[in-house]
């Protein structure tokens, strides 16, 4: 599979609310959190977007307005309800943010220039997707299920719907659990394996004959590149979220004792408003 652009990681320490990647095209603004920056107490300190897991809704909704501000994202907040599947929702004039947030997806998609689209993180791989040419543009939560599922080639294709051609796509990948650390049974290996993801599944770094890790971001990488993306307009960011505990939330380390992160993307208008 092709090896990816790897944008470089603030260090661990790091107290920025954000991770950019540097591909974005600049008539979009875009952002994956991180946990630092926030109002929320342990054990969801400190930028916990998510509204899930027990925490304060006050905090919860400072921490998005904190997170949303300092990407740039103007306009109205759309998410959908991830369940792990294939699907992607486009988002129309005609559509609130009430009624896209009862819907089943994991993608959402839009030509639109007055929305941000948002999807909510903490191990899975958030990915956003953006085409200047057509303007239309989409951000996926991509786990591994969602990965088998075909999720992300199916972003491309709602895309396409709308004009965008793979080639002019510039695809970001932002902060998710890495190959060190993301550990699965005989089962999910081989039905990677025979989806033509095997060169993804690496040995045990521990020697347990009974695990593998797999690289999600490789898997998704290679699934770009049969739907026709340019590897040279797809970047990595941000690292790993199990290894970086300072910085990312991670659900596989810390179970439900956690928050959430998103990333968000939106199109800036012709007036220069997102």
């Amino acid at each position: 599979m092709n090896r990816p652009t790897v944008a470089p990681s603030p260090p661990a320490d790091s107290e920025s609310p954000l991770v950019r990647a540097g591909n974005i095209p600049p008539s979009f603004r875009h952002g994956f959190s991180t946990r630092n920056g926030g109002v929320s107490s342990p054990p969801f300190d400190t930028l916990n977007l998510g509204g899930k897991w027990g925490d304060d809704v006050e905090a919860v909704t400072e921490n998005r307005r904190r997170f949303l501000l300092a990407a740039g994202a103007v306009g109205p907040l759309y998410v959908a309800r991830q369940v792990h599947g294939p699907r992607i929702v486009r988002v129309r004039g005609s559509d609130t943010p009430e009624a896209i947030a009862r819907l089943e997806a994991d993608g959402l998609c839009t030509d639109r220039a007055d929305v941000t689209l948002g999807v909510f993180v903490a191990d899975c791989v958030p990915v956003l997707l953006a085409d200047s040419v057509s303007g239309a543009f989409a951000a996926v939560h991509a786990g591994w299920r969602g990965t088998m599922a075909g999720v992300v080639p199916a972003a491309v294709r709602a895309l396409a719907e709308l004009g965008a051609r793979p080639t002019d796509l510039q695809v970001a990948l932002g902060p998710a659990i890495g190959a060190c650390c993301f550990e699965v049974g005989p089962e999910v290996a081989a039905a990677f394996a025979a989806s033509g993801a095997g060169d993804a599944v690496l040995p045990s770094p521990r020697g347990r004959p009974d695990r593998s890790h797999v690289d999600l971001a490789a898997v998704l990488r290679g699934q770009l590149a049969e739907a026709g993306v340019d590897p040279s307009g797809v970047v990595s960011a941000g690292g790993c979220t199990s290894c970086q505990r300072t910085r990312f939330y991670s659900f596989r380390r810390d179970g439900s004792a956690t928050g959430q992160m998103m990333a968000v993307l939106a199109r800036v208008s012709d007036d220069g408003r997102a």
